[in-house]
């Protein structure tokens, strides 16, 4: 979907997937990213179980930051907008509802007015520089940053520069208490972050800057490539500039159809999320058959396989995969 207001037809149309999860995606392994979440929930009671919650937010952030970052990486030449992605993600005691901040500082050891590393990626530039979760950034580039009311800002227009060159040099101070500098290469990525954040709500959708999947969609969605589909659809509305117009049914093939040249270029299965929509029993297929703004799922299973034909013909002739 375009728009927050408007329910995700493509997410709510794949949980009706029951099956075991399928293993289509790379680096697939459920151990691939070490991290802390700050994307907490704000409706529960404090006197909930917080370091349960935080295990499940840790765990969706860290699937949702595995399953998009190849689509990011390998995709960067499709996309207007890019950024130099060092592998890491950050966070700060800011970061987490008020009322929440005392048990994040006792578990988390965040402090306020400083940055701390809140996930490392598998494979990624920090994770061969040593960088590790719980460090807290002191500098980039030799430049110090700040505490304040500036330091989040401070810290993401410094970032954009310091990221920029072949090989970024960053001083960290471990949880110990040890400073100690390294330096790593970023790779170019298309500048999508993706975010989960608390709703009971089913819902993925973009703002043309990131890429938003609720908790609930996470939950119900255990398929690695169904899941990649869906940020995909949303990476192909922000990439095509979809949010300037109004949403039709040929807007919402279009991003289909580049959501699986943008899975195929960054290595997943699309056969596996297209044969979902031929085989699984859609509860809500009367809401998106009956919906003026969207195909129906016949119309977008048929869709699906057109483009992968198209896909595999290109591959065949040894082409570059583009968007058509």
């Amino acid at each position: 979907m375009i728009r927050p207001v408007l329910t995700a037809i493509l997410a709510i149309g794949l949980l009706a997937c029951s099956a075991p999860s399928a293993e289509g995606g790379p680096d697939a392994d459920e151990e691939d990213v070490k991290s802390l979440v700050p994307d907490l929930p704000t409706e529960r009671s404090v006197a909930g179980n917080f370091e349960t919650v935080l295990a499940e937010y840790r765990q969706m952030n860290d699937r949702l930051d595995r399953v998009s970052a190849p689509l990011r990486s390998a995709n960067a030449s499709l996309c207007a907008e890019t950024f130099r992605d060092p592998g890491f993600r950050t966070h700060t005691l800011e970061d987490y509802p008020e009322q929440m901040r005392g048990a994040a500082q006792a578990l988390m050891g965040v402090e306020p007015n400083a940055i701390y590393v809140r996930s490392v990626r598998r494979d990624s530039p920090a994770e061969k520089a040593d960088i590790q979760t719980g460090d807290r950034i002191l500098r980039l580039g030799g430049q110090g940053i700040p505490g304040g009311r500036t330091m989040t800002q401070f810290y993401d227009a410094l970032s954009r520069g310091a990221f920029d060159g072949a090989e970024s040099k960053i001083t960290l101070r471990t949880p110990a208490g040890h400073d100690y500098e390294t330096s790593l290469q970023p790779q170019t990525a298309c500048d999508y972050q993706t975010t989960v954040f608390y709703s009971q709500d089913i819902n993925g959708y973009t703002d043309g800057r990131e890429v938003y999947v609720t908790s609930e969609l996470m939950r119900n969605v255990p398929d690695d490539v169904n899941l990649a589909l869906i940020v995909a659809h949303e990476m192909a509305h922000a990439i095509a500039g979809h949010l300037n117009e109004a949403p039709t049914r040929d807007l919402e093939l279009e991003a289909d159809r580049m959501a699986l040249v943008l899975m195929d270029r960054a290595g997943y299965d699309i056969e596996t999320a297209i044969a979902y929509w031929a085989d699984a029993a859609h509860p809500h297929r009367s809401l998106q058959d009956d919906s003026d703004s969207h195909p129906t799922i016949i119309e977008r299973y048929e869709n699906f396989r057109q483009e992968q034909a198209r896909i595999r013909e290109l591959k065949r002739a040894d082409q570059v995969l583009e968007f058509n």
